[in-house]
């Protein structure tokens, strides 16, 4: 593959309305060729959270004062910048974070269509709730948590970043957000399309390292709610610092979500690619990834031979390569990570195929490479059926009784999402009922799937609140109840 050559970017913080010049770096590099320096972002200190926190408290009271429909205008008028300069963005993407370049461009073009459906609800949050009795009337009404920590990961930072600031902001909170410092760039860049829109103090970056940062973040006392996408690990840390404040929390966090495949499942090649996708996308690396298939074991052996045949098509490689339709993965821990689970696997006398081909371009010694894999005669106790592998293996159990396979899903600490596959819709839809999940799927599974005007996130340790809708803005929101005597 003949590449172009690219310029390291470099970025600071945004703090009070003012773009900080880049200090002290942290470098970010292109998980294809990590000897290539894709830029370096600002390593923000306690001094730089404290002056971001201040600035977003000074700047939250007139920016709630506007009301729901006034800040839903200047909110639309964010969303109609971000299709600037895409396709830089987009490759820029690819080259800190691993994905492909489809993957890159279908992210960045979603986000400002699914926030829309945000914004469109902003009549409805206008509404308070009066009511008289005999010593008065009393008004419920929602308000905001006034500065809100908004803390992302790396495996799609700008669509989760989007997620919580546009429905923070829109509840009137003020913002500091913090870009994950192995994949900031692409976020930044996309921030400061439109970072002149809002008031100077609404929205604050700070960059760093969460050894150096986090604490502070967590427990500052004029930070009023956190929300946090990232694994139950970090979260249970979080939820132990915000905790000495009584802070808001919303949680998106892991999964180890299943997918039912009954016996009348249609086993199209079109139907089993959709499954394909729910698993592989993004290299496996996405909370709401199908993490193990449970299929009937009467049509077992002709769902593998399809799921093969089908997943055969991946090409591994560079997100910038033509022809590549999975990258690397993320960084060396999610390549041991995968190592680990397939030794363990085949320790347990499983039998391990390698699925997909590698790009004859490219180099696996420079990059976090992992080639697809499905594993086969597996038992439920195992590293790969008990937890969530986060990289593209995907292990295929067999199952003779519908009770016997809702169990086994829900014997899980995850409660993310879950899929049931079959051709009779309702009876489908009766066993995905009893599934214990916060986002169950028919015929379907994954990001592509999501109604993004329902509201979805994970019960059990996948997480606390919702995302989009309403329920998703009424995360940022407190009640107050006014009562006037008379």
């Amino acid at each position: 593959m003949t590449r172009p050559q690219f310029e390291p970017v470099h970025v600071g913080l945004f703090i009070g309305g003012e773009w900080r010049p880049a200090g002290r770096g942290i470098e970010v590099r292109d998980p294809a060729r990590y000897d290539e320096l894709v830029g370096t972002a600002t390593r923000a200190t306690v001094a730089d959270v404290d002056d971001a926190v201040a600035a977003a408290k000074a700047a939250q009271p007139g920016w709630a004062k506007i009301g729901f429909k006034e800040r839903a205008a200047v909110l639309a008028q964010v969303l109609d910048r971000l299709d600037h300069d895409l396709e830089a963005r987009a490759i820029l993407y690819v080259r800190e974070n691993g994905r492909t370049l489809a993957e890159a461009h279908g992210e960045l073009r979603a986000i400002g269509a699914n926030q829309r459906l945000t914004l469109e609800l902003a009549d409805k949050l206008e509404e308070g709730r009066a009511s008289s009795f005999d010593r008065g009337t009393t008004l419920v009404r929602h308000v905001p948590f006034g500065v809100v920590v908004s803390i992302v990961p790396w495996n799609a930072p700008v669509t989760l970043a989007m997620l919580q600031v546009i429905p923070a902001l829109l509840a009137g909170n003020s913002v500091v957000l913090k870009p994950p410092e192995s994949c900031p760039l692409t976020l930044i860049r996309t921030i400061a399309f439109f970072s002149d829109l809002l008031p100077p103090g609404t929205l604050n970056v700070v960059t760093g390292l969460p050894a150096e940062i986090g604490e502070r973040l967590t427990t500052h006392p004029d930070v009023g709610k956190i929300g946090f996408t990232g694994s139950v690990k970090s979260a249970q840390h979080i939820m132990a610092k915000a905790a000495g404040t009584i802070k808001g929390v919303t949680l998106e966090l892991g999964g180890n979500d299943p997918a039912i495949v009954l016996a009348d499942a249609d086993l199209s090649e079109a139907t089993i690619g959709k499954m394909v996708a729910g698993i592989f996308q993004c290299s496996g690396q996405v909370c709401m990834a199908i993490k193990r298939i449970y299929v009937a074991d009467e049509i077992r052996d002709q769902f593998i031979d399809v799921f093969r045949r089908v997943a055969d098509r991946i090409v591994v490689g560079h997100g910038l390569a033509d022809g590549t339709s999975m990258g690397p993965m993320h960084t060396q821990a999610g390549v041991d990570r995968a190592a680990s689970l397939l030794a363990d696997s085949k320790a347990r006398g499983a039998e391990i195929v390698r699925l997909g081909s590698v790009d004859i371009s490219a180099d696996f010694s420079r990059g976090y490479f992992v080639q697809p894999a499905m594993v086969t005669n597996l038992s439920d106790d195992s590293l790969l059926m008990a937890d969530e592998q986060f990289c593209p293996v995907i292990p295929i159990s067999g199952f003779s009784d519908i009770d016997e396979v809702v169990r086994r899903s829900n014997d899980t600490h995850f409660g993310l999402g879950a899929s049931v596959w079959g051709r009779d819709v309702g009876r489908a839809a009766d066993v995905a009922k009893r599934l214990e999940a916060g986002t169950v799927f028919v015929n379907s599974h994954g990001i592509s799937s999501i109604n993004r005007r329902a509201p979805y996130g994970g019960i059990k340790q996948s997480g606390i609140g919702r995302k989009a809708a309403l329920e998703g803005i009424s995360e940022y929101l407190q009640l107050q109840t006014l009562t006037i005597a008379g």
